[in-house]
Parts: C-alpha cells; structure tokens; sequence
C-alpha cells in the first residue's frame, strides 16, 4: 500500500506527525464527524507507536555508549580514563498493544475527513494531511468555469477542490467592470440579474478565484460569457 504523500519518511518523523495529527484532532472532532471510538482508538495506536519508537531510541543510544565504552576499553589513549560501564535502563511498561496497520488506519482516515463538508484546507494544514505538492498547488490553483442558461438564467458551475470557497465576478456591460457576487462554498450558483428595461439582450462575462482561509489564492479563472436574453 503506497504511502500518503503528507507522511514523513522516518519513523520517528512518523512518530511527530502521528502525534500531532491525534492531538490536533480532538480540537475538530465534532466538525469533521469523528466519532468518540475512533478518537479513542487513535490514541491507543499514538501511544502504542510512540512508545516503541522512544524504546527504540532509547536502546540505540545505549548501543552506541556501550560500543563507544568497549572501543575504549581495548586500547589506553593519551589522557583517557574509563569511568563505570553505562548501563542500559529498563523500559517502561508498555501501553496495550494494538493491531498491525496503524498508518493503514490513519491515513484511512485523514482521507474520510478531507471529502467532509465541513473540511478546508486550513484544518488540513494544521492537522498535516497536507502534502508538500498541494500545499504548493494551492497558489497555483486556478478554477474552471461552466456556464449555460437555465430557463433564461446565467449557471455556473466549478470545482471547489481543496479551497474553502470561491470568490465569484461578472461584469454586465454596464459600464461598472467587474463586481463582486459573492463567496460560495457550493459548486453552482444561477444569477438572478434581470436584464435592464433598455435591452433584450446582452452578453455577461464572468472569472472567479479560489479562496482558502478567508484569502484569494491561486490565478483568476479564464472569463467565460454568456448571452442573456429577454424572455
């Protein structure tokens, strides 16, 4: 099974993010529909892990003295004098074991909760399921407008993707620009604009762009037109 792109390399990088991941998400359990068993099933894997990476550590370091003593035992150096022989500390006891598979299970997850309505790119960062490619992607993100004419009325249509919202333009030939619609966290939006009494009538451009934690980022769509007619 591939690993998840956010994931660190190492295994006590894994160690960090997993913990940060298990704290962090007690903050938005509620918002993202995480039940209190999964909460809880996740803090006995994070302990678990925790607790053999930092064994593990521990033991590595008293190879490498135990090594580090042994190679001064053999010859005498100079000045050097052996103090007494390091002594391996025992390991604390053990949190209950769990199942194989804990970053199966987490990363499982962390792909539930980024499909959520609730989720947004600034949740993800702080729960690191952010990958280093999306996290420079979202600058470059640009949306992609649809449009049509449903019973005489402009449709849009995009994809939100990993923004929290869009920001939407049009500008009606009235000699105003571009202005401001609105922010929609939905992908559809039908403009209710009549046409004015002096036209039957009129071609209406629209762009819109990204926003991610209440900011516009990324590049404008490319302007997409339609003709609007008096019915």
């Amino acid at each position: 099974m591939a690993e998840a792109k956010y994931l660190p390399s190492t295994d006590a990088g894994k160690a960090i993010w997993l913990n940060n991941f298990t704290i962090k998400l007690n903050t938005y359990a509620t918002l993202l529909g995480v039940s209190t068993n999964e909460l809880s099933n996740l803090q006995k894997d994070n302990a678990a892990y925790q607790y053999v990476v930092n064994v593990l550590e521990q033991y590595r370091q008293s190879i490498l003295n135990l090594t580090g003593y042994k190679n001064m035992m053999k010859h005498a150096v100079g000045q050097q004098h052996l103090g007494t022989i390091p002594l391996i500390a025992p390991a604390p006891a053990p949190p209950p074991a769990v199942p194989e598979g804990i970053f199966d299970r987490v990363t499982k997850l962390a792909s539930r909760i980024k499909v959520t309505p609730s989720y947004n790119f600034n949740i993800g960062h702080d729960l690191g399921i952010i990958s280093a490619q999306e996290n420079v992607k979202a600058f470059e993100l640009q949306p992609e407008l649809t449009i049509k004419l449903n019973v005489g009325k402009p449709q849009l249509k995009w994809t939100r993707g990993y923004a929290d919202s869009i920001e939407l333009y049009v500008n009606r030939n009235d000699g105003q620009g571009f202005v401001a619609i609105g922010r929609f966290s939905r992908n559809t939006y039908i403009d209710p604009t009549l046409l004015p009494a002096d036209k039957n009538f009129d071609e209406w451009y629209y762009k819109a762009i990204y926003v991610i934690a209440d900011k516009p980022v990324g590049l404008y769509s490319t302007l997409v037109s339609v003709v609007v007619k008096r019915l």
